[in-house]
């Protein structure tokens, strides 16, 4: 029986980073004899034709493709990977018995693991999904993703296993001017908690810093838009604040970044890491707040991390710029070719389950 792979929704960045690594990397590293198979939620299946080296199967929405799931979980010696989970229909088959836990692995990617939202609904359903949650054969994310888990679920195998990030193959060259930049956030989402982030920089480091915010995804955001630039015009009256409302594009990104001293981020989960994998690797030290569990994984690799609560300033930020420069990383786990190895040992030992 062949393991399938599942991207239950539609979330084209993070379903292509995973099915080029699988297709370009991983199919040179650890080579079958048949294509690895996935079932994937997408509105553009056309772009799946890059993906020669695997075989893959497309569905309209996150229902269809949890249905199909179902149908094919009938067979009791079936196993599914699923990558990230923000499918309801999955984690309601999985609580009602139509799919079994040994049939499922998990990897986490963070937000399906916390409850943020207070509305009714919302809580019922986390209520369900928590519990469903613990009904899979095992489970691999982050350290601290894990250790979040495991408190709920402690019966559960857990790895540590980390998303496959794309990274430029030449680490780019920071080089910030003299006013001292901050990257703040990114994206537009609300759980950037963007205008604490601004409160917070215009405490510790004055009204002289610089602010740059990206703001491009998510789309028909304009609300929340205004009330960040409304913060940003009181806390920074001096127009010091430059708020990007369109996408970037990557390479763009990476020039955005070299620019700055500092990237500020205040999520309360983990979120983001691929941004902070390209800062890390530019030598710029950023902001957590300790609510966002991956500053286990940074610390356990002996990189600097601040925290939003620290007592903060310039001296500081230069101190952790150097210990940045001075690490080596290659050596770091959530980085290529660390991560590369965490893959082939779990995809080792998964397909080895359904053989």
């Amino acid at each position: 029986m062949t393991l399938i792979h599942v991207l239950g929704s539609d979330i084209p960045h993070h379903n292509q980073t995973v099915l080029r690594f699988f297709n370009d990397v991983l199919s040179a590293e650890l080579p079958l004899d048949q294509p690895r198979r996935f079932m994937v939620v997408t509105q553009q299946p056309v772009a799946l034709a890059a993906f020669g080296n695997l075989e893959i199967e497309s569905f309209g929405s996150k229902k269809a493709l949890a249905q199909a799931l179902v149908q094919r979980a009938k067979n009791r010696e079936q196993r599914f990977f699923c990558h990230g989970q923000f499918n309801p229909g999955i984690w309601l088959a999985l609580l009602s018995g139509k799919i079994r836990a040994r049939q499922l692995y998990w990897h986490v990617w963070g937000a399906d693991l916390y409850e943020e939202s207070h509305s009714l609904k919302f809580r019922l359903f986390y209520l369900l999904r928590r519990i469903a949650q613990g009904r899979v054969a095992q489970v691999f994310a982050t350290q601290g993703d894990l250790h979040y888990y495991q408190q709920r679920h402690p019966q559960i195998p857990a790895t540590t296993l980390y998303f496959p990030t794309k990274m430029p193959s030449v680490a780019p060259h920071s080089a910030p001017g003299e006013q001292f930049t901050v990257l703040l956030g990114n994206s537009g989402d609300a759980s950037n908690r963007h205008i604490e982030g601004l409160k917070a920089i215009r405490e510790q480091f004055g009204e002289a810093a610089r602010v740059v915010v990206p703001l491009g995804y998510p789309p028909n955001n304009e609300g929340y838009i205004r009330e960040v630039a409304a913060a940003a015009d009181a806390l920074f009256p001096a127009g010091q604040v430059e708020l990007l409302r369109s996408n970037l594009a990557f390479d763009d990104y990476l020039t955005l970044s070299a620019r700055c001293h500092l990237g500020y981020f205040m999520f309360e989960r983990q979120q983001g890491i691929g941004t902070l994998c390209l800062l890390i690797q530019a030598n710029i030290p950023f902001v957590l707040t300790r609510r966002n569990p991956f500053w286990r994984d940074i610390c356990e690799q002996g990189l600097p991390v601040l925290f939003s609560d620290d007592a903060l300033d310039e001296v500081r930020v230069a101190e952790a710029r150097r210990q940045l420069a001075s690490c080596d990383k290659q050596a770091i786990a959530f980085f290529a070719p660390g991560y590369v190895t965490c893959w082939r040992d779990v995809l080792r030992h998964c397909e080895r389950e359904c053989s």
